[in-house]
């Protein structure tokens, strides 16, 4: 598996295409919202021929979402997280409480519902979804395990770990969903978070100050 690396958007949402050699690729958590922001990720998408399969939400926080209407308008797929995400305020409305007010439309509600269990495939790569609440009501995590990585969204950071006072955040559950899902991983695993640099589960279990 091959992956690309995105910083989009004025909170610095790492946004993930991933692909094989089949082309078939999946996005998780496009934060791309300005009109150049959509340039760049579309001419990367075109000249490496990828075909876009599957859009991913690891949470519904808004700078996680803010480019799912653009892959709903040129790649007509709907994201995929869980459902329980859907009870936070909608994006416009999460904008809103952070002092801003924005012109754009609301987020494209889900295509399908992920849950624990659930295997997320294009091409010859499957991604494993786990349950990892605690930053937000019912976040997850896409663990590749033939490609020893795992997406974590914003519940493990390199050294660090999500804010638990956003919109149903809860730290003890969030610590729970740590150590019982990811730190259970391979200690070689190498951790793609939502923001910021990669880490992996070793390094985390040692010198991560929270866990």
């Amino acid at each position: 598996m091959q992956l690309k690396i995105f910083e989009f958007n004025d909170i610095h949402v790492n946004t993930y295409v991933l692909w094989d050699e089949t082309k078939e690729a999946a996005i998780i958590d496009c934060g791309a919202f300005q009109p150049n922001e959509h340039k760049e990720l579309k001419e990367f998408i075109d000249a490496n021929g990828l075909q876009i399969k599957q859009v991913l939400n690891t949470h519904l926080h808004f700078d996680h979402t803010l480019g799912n209407r653009f892959l709903w308008d040129t790649y007509g797929l709907k994201p995929q997280y869980h459902e329980v995400e859907e009870t936070m305020p909608g994006q416009r409305e999460q904008v809103i409480s952070f002092g801003e007010v924005s012109e754009f439309e609301e987020g494209i509600h889900a295509g399908h519902f992920l849950k624990e269990g659930d295997v997320v495939a294009f091409g010859n790569t499957k991604l494993q979804v786990l349950e990892t609440p605690g930053h937000s009501p019912a976040g997850l995590s896409f663990y590749c395990k033939e490609a020893g990585c795992v997406f974590t969204g914003d519940t493990l950071f390199r050294f660090d770990i999500g804010r638990t006072d956003l919109w149903g955040g809860n730290e003890q559950v969030l610590l729970n969903s740590i150590r019982t899902k990811l730190l259970t991983l391979p200690g070689e695993t190498i951790v793609y978070p939502g923001h910021a640099l990669h880490s992996t589960i070793a390094k985390e279990k040692k010198y991560n100050k929270y866990l």
